[in-house]
Formats: structure tokens, C-alpha cells, sequence
């Protein structure tokens, strides 16, 4: 335990969980305790998106950001007549469907979970996939592949603060250790600020072994 720091790998963690034998002893303990909880973000970013990251932090799902963000991956440059049509479609997707993650930031308190549970980390904000999948069936072509290939892959370590944990995460992480081993997750609700982040690691690309990228 470091500078009031939970991180779930971390062996006196490990021992602090154990000590308790009922959640909510655990949970009114670890809020007084820890001040952040270590955790990673898998994704898939291109220079802009790492640049903005690494200035303004991680943001929650919004459609703004996610209509952003899919313009800048399937755009092609100087095809005015092409990026039209691709505009419509997605201002027609959006109008016509929700966003999969809303108003969200996905994380894995287990840096080898976001590896071994790829899509994260192969594609990037989940939300662009099913809008992928409606592009090809207009256009015709792989967009899930422009979206693997228009980006490199990053895991981004970070402090989430603990006050703006909802308990059930807090509560997951006691299950984790008195349960069963699964991989273990964290939703947040808010923009995290870039103080937050503590490391971005570019990694390979992961092997798409679930074929994901040609479904």
C-alpha cells in the first residue's frame, strides 16, 4: 500500500482485503483507508487521441465524442463527396440508436485481464463497433479493420479516486478475493483528469483469436 494507493496485485492489498469476513466492515474500512484505486484502460488511439489524452485526461462516452472520434477514423482525406455520405450515416446511426457505453469509462483493475479480454485494447471505444458493422453494410468495406488499423494499441494505468467509486466496485473487489478469480472490472462516471494518469504504455497488437476484427 502506497501513498494511499489500493492496487489490487500489490500483496499487502492482497492481506488488508482478507482481514475482513463481511463486505460492509470491508467496504466503510477500505473508503477510510485508500484514497484511489489502481486501474488500466485498454484502447486504441490514433496521435491526435493520444495527444488529447495526455492533455485533458480520459473523457466519458458521450455521442459528441464518439461521432468525433469516428470521423476522424473513417474520413478519408480529400474525398469531400465520400465523407459526406459517411456523415449521414452516422448522424443517421445516432438518431436511430444508443451509444453501447454511455456516459462511461471501462476499466480492468488487472493489467494482464485487459490483454487476455482484447477488444479494448484491438479496437478502442467499444461504442464505434456496432457503427462500424452499419458503415460496412452501406459501403461495403472492413471499417472494424480501419478502426484496428487507423490507431496503435495502449494501456493506460491510472488512479481512480475513491470518492467517486460507486460502492458496487468497492464491493466486487472483496468478492474477487473471497469468492472466486474472474476478471474484475470498474465502471467510472466521470472524465478522469490527466493528474490522474500515471502511465501510457503503446503495446503490440493483440491476436485477434475470436476473429473479431471480420465479424
Amino acid at each position: 500500500m502506497i501513498n494511499n494507493l489500493f492496487d489490487i496485485e500489490n500483496l499487502q492489498c492482497e492481506y488488508f482485503v482478507y482481514s475482513f469476513q463481511n463486505v460492509n466492515d470491508f467496504r466503510s474500512s477500505f473508503r477510510s483507508k485508500f484514497k484511489y484505486i489502481i486501474a488500466y484502460h485498454g484502447t486504441n488511439l490514433t496521435t491526435e487521441e493520444l495527444e488529447s489524452i495526455n492533455n485533458n485526461g480520459l473523457r466519458i462516452s458521450t455521442r459528441d465524442l464518439i461521432e468525433k472520434k469516428a470521423k476522424h477514423r473513417f474520413f478519408k482525406r480529400n474525398c469531400n463527396k465520400h465523407n459526406n455520405e459517411i456523415e449521414n450515416y452516422i448522424s443517421q446511426y445516432f438518431n436511430e440508436n444508443e451509444l453501447h457505453t454511455k456516459d462511461e469509462i471501462n476499466f480492468g483493475l488487472i493489467k494482464s485481464d485487459i490483454i487476455q479480454n482484447y477488444h479494448y485494447l484491438l479496437f478502442g471505444a467499444e461504442s464505434l463497433l456496432p457503427l462500424a458493422d452499419f458503415l460496412r453494410n452501406k459501403f461495403h468495406k472492413p471499417f472494424r479493420k480501419i478502426l484496428v488499423e487507423t490507431g496503435s494499441h495502449y494501456i493506460i494505468k491510472v488512479k481512480i479516486p475513491i470518492e467517486k467509486t460507486d460502492d458496487k466496485w468497492i464491493d466486487l473487489i472483496y468478492d474477487y478475493f473471497h469468492e472466486s478469480d474472474f476478471p474484475i472490472s470498474l465502471v467510472h462516471n466521470y472524465n478522469l483528469s490527466a493528474k490522474n494518469i500515471l502511465k501510457i504504455e503503446e503495446v503490440e497488437r493483440p491476436k485477434d483469436t475470436q476473429n473479431l476484427i471480420s465479424k
